[in-house]
């Protein structure tokens, strides 16, 4: 990977980083347990607010592990097998990284996984 592409994904890694941080900052506190007034909420108000929480404790559980993810890229950056695809040892193309620097097959190979 040149120097030029290695800077524009350092700097890609870094933002999504400070974006993950405060997007779990504001996710945390949906994500804590719900406590309704039974008096003043309904059972359908509750189901629903616990399936809320639910979506955001798994929206928090998601973010959390891509930012340990981004956070390890990070610290190893630049490493001479980033960029390259774990299965055919191609490099994984650019726009692919631009999109998801945590990939670590290319697309082809990704495809034949799934």
């Amino acid at each position: 990977m040149e120097l030029a592409d290695q800077k524009i994904i350092e700097e890609i890694i870094t933002n999504k980083i400070s974006d993950l941080e405060k997007q779990l900052a504001l996710t945390q506190k949906s994500s804590q347990t719900v406590e309704l007034d039974q008096t003043l909420a309904g059972r359908v108000s509750r189901i629903d607010a616990i399936q809320q929480q639910k979506m955001a404790k798994a929206s928090y559980d998601r973010d959390k592990k891509l930012l340990v993810k981004l956070n390890q890229i990070l610290d190893k950056f630049p490493d001479e097998y980033y960029g390259i695809c774990e299965e055919c040892d191609e490099p994984i193309l650019m726009a692919r990284l631009k999109i998801r620097p945590e990939s670590k097959f290319c697309i082809g190979c990704q495809e034949m996984m799934e």
